[in-house]
C-alpha cells in the first residue's frame, strides 16, 4: 500500500476534495452576504444597473466638459490670432500714412 506521512493516498485525496467542498460552501455563503449586505443599502441588481447607467452619465459629463474646455481653448487661440492680424494691418496702415505724410513734405519742400 502506498503511503504519505503514514496515511494513504485515498483518505488524503478525501480529506482535500472535503477542503475543497468547504471553500466553496465558504465562498457561496460569503457570496448570498454580499448580496444581502446589498440589498440592505439598497442596490439589488436593478439598482446596481441603474448605479452603472449614473456612473456612465458622469463620464460623459465629464467628456462633454473636457470638450467645452478644449472648444474654448480653440476659441481664445483663435481670438489671439485676430487680434494679432488686427494689430499688423494697424501698423502697416501706420507705416503706409507715415511714408505718405513723409512724401507729402518732401514735394511740399521742393516746390518751395
Amino acid at each position: 500500500m502506498d503511503m504519505q506521512g503514514g496515511q494513504p493516498i485515498n483518505s488524503q485525496q478525501l480529506s482535500y476534495e472535503q477542503f475543497q467542498a468547504q471553500v466553496r460552501q465558504r465562498e457561496q455563503q460569503e457570496q448570498r452576504q454580499a448580496q444581502e449586505a446589498l440589498k440592505r443599502v439598497g442596490l439589488d441588481p436593478k439598482s446596481q444597473q441603474v448605479q452603472q447607467v449614473i456612473q456612465q452619465l458622469n463620464g460623459i459629463e465629464r467628456e462633454l466638459q473636457q470638450a467645452e474646455n478644449q472648444l474654448q481653448m480653440q476659441m481664445d487661440a483663435q481670438r489671439r490670432q485676430i487680434k494679432l492680424l488686427q494689430q499688423k494691418i494697424q501698423h502697416a496702415v501706420a507705416h503706409i500714412q507715415g511714408i505718405g505724410s513723409n512724401s507729402n513734405s518732401v514735394s511740399n519742400s521742393y516746390r518751395q
